[in-house]
């Protein structure tokens, strides 16, 4: 482990802010959920305040990788949490005076989607930019476990002020600490040298030169196909598949999904710890299509499993798995990308595998809809996922010959 990781001034305010960020996200997301359901009774209409922010995260997200190589990431990150700490403190005006309603939590939905659009190139650029190469997979490692611990804990933090302040105040409350947050980033020294354009080069031209590198480049083209797969085969089944496998085969209760959720949550905080403390440097692209097919086979047993203990173990070795194929996959295109294109790479890899994240629920629902049971759904879905990986490992040498 690197202790020199920990004395880099500019990754401690990153870190800092993602703490302090993740928290109060967190909680503003739970109240404004529970603000939709409980307050206005709207709970039929939540979908369309989540679709109003995954749309414009997805649709966005290619420009946002663009202007990450254009610009400085620590500024694009410095605009994307000032501007939520506006929008914040614009939803404590409207609470008010009585206008916070539907439709303007939607406006908020769709304005926040859109600037994590900008936000996740910006940052997953930004940290090999100020972390060196030895020490980048800790580096993921860490901001990993940091993001599921505010994951676990935040709703927790939020349900408790919830029951002890009002909106505005907790509104308030998370405003001050994302104010907070950005002036960590705004503390950041960031080494940055203009990338030089050419004459008549777009936004667009500079797009079709990442996708096209991308795809030239073996590492960034297989990883790119592994975690489409992977996506398209695990969110539908997972996602979907885990709250009807305790209805069905557990005992319905609610906090038995509150249980699987939580081991999921664990288990990649417990992963992001383990990857901290010792990163792995060899092999990594065959560790995560391993790893990719030993969490299909586990997908394929929770559909089966009817005890509660046996199901929370299986999730926890889920998270564990999403863990461990996440960190080394950052590392790896922080690594073998230029410079002045890692910000386009990595948000051509998060739309390759989100992109079909609605898909793949489309999938899972349609199935349902012609009376095909989960126990049957998550099998066929988790072991097609192992055996692509399978088949990928075998017809790739880059990913059993890289490191």
């Amino acid at each position: 482990m690197s202790h020199a990781l920990f004395r880099n001034k500019n990754f401690i305010l990153l870190w800092s802010a993602s703490i302090i960020g993740n928290f109060a996200l967190a909680v503003a997301m739970l109240a404004e959920t529970w603000f939709v359901v409980k307050t206005l009774g709207a709970k039929e209409q939540l979908g369309l305040v989540m679709i109003a922010g995954s749309v414009p995260r997805i649709a966005l997200m290619a420009v946002g990788g663009v202007l990450a190589d254009r610009f400085r990431r620590s500024r694009i990150i410095l605009i994307s949490l000032g501007s939520r700490v506006l929008m914040l403190f614009a939803l404590v005006g409207l609470l008010a005076i009585d206008r916070l309603d539907i439709w303007a939590l939607t406006i908020f939905a769709f304005l926040y989607g859109s600037l994590d659009a900008f936000f996740w190139p910006a940052r997953d650029a930004l940290i090999p930019a100020i972390v060196p190469d030895r020490d980048l997979t800790q580096a993921n490692s860490v901001m990993l476990t940091t993001n599921q611990i505010g994951l676990v804990f935040g709703p927790v933090l939020g349900g408790l002020l919830l029951a002890t302040l009002s909106y505005e105040m907790i509104f308030s409350l998370t405003g001050v600490m994302l104010a907070i947050a950005t002036l960590c980033n705004g503390l950041i020294n960031e080494p940055f040298s203009a990338k030089v354009r050419h004459a008549g080069s777009t936004m667009l031209t500079e797009l079709k030169e990442g996708v096209q590198y991308a795809i030239r480049t073996p590492v960034l083209r297989s990883l790119m196909l592994i975690y489409a797969a992977a996506n398209l085969l695990f969110m539908g089944p997972s996602v979907i598949g885990t709250p009807i496998i305790v209805t069905d085969n557990l005992n319905g209760h609610p906090t038995t999904l509150s249980y699987l959720q939580s081991a999921f949550a664990a288990g990649m905080v417990i992963g992001g710890v383990l990857l901290t403390l010792y990163p792995p440097t060899k092999k990594r692209l065959l560790m995560i299509t391993v790893i990719i097919a030993l969490e299909g086979i586990a997908l394929a047993l929770l559909a089966h499993t009817g005890w509660v203990w046996m199901a929370v173990a299986i999730q926890a070795l889920i998270g564990l798995g999403v863990a461990g194929n996440n960190v080394p996959m950052m590392s790896l295109i922080q690594q073998y990308s230029d410079k002045d294109k890692i910000g386009r790479v990595m948000s051509l890899n998060s739309m390759a595998s989100m992109g079909l994240t609605p898909i793949s629920y489309a999938m899972v629902t349609g199935l349902l809809s012609l009376n095909i049971s989960m126990g049957w759904i998550m099998p066929i879905f988790g072991l097609t996922m192992s055996a692509l990986m399978i088949i990928l490992t075998l017809r790739m040498p880059v990913i059993r010959e890289i490191n």
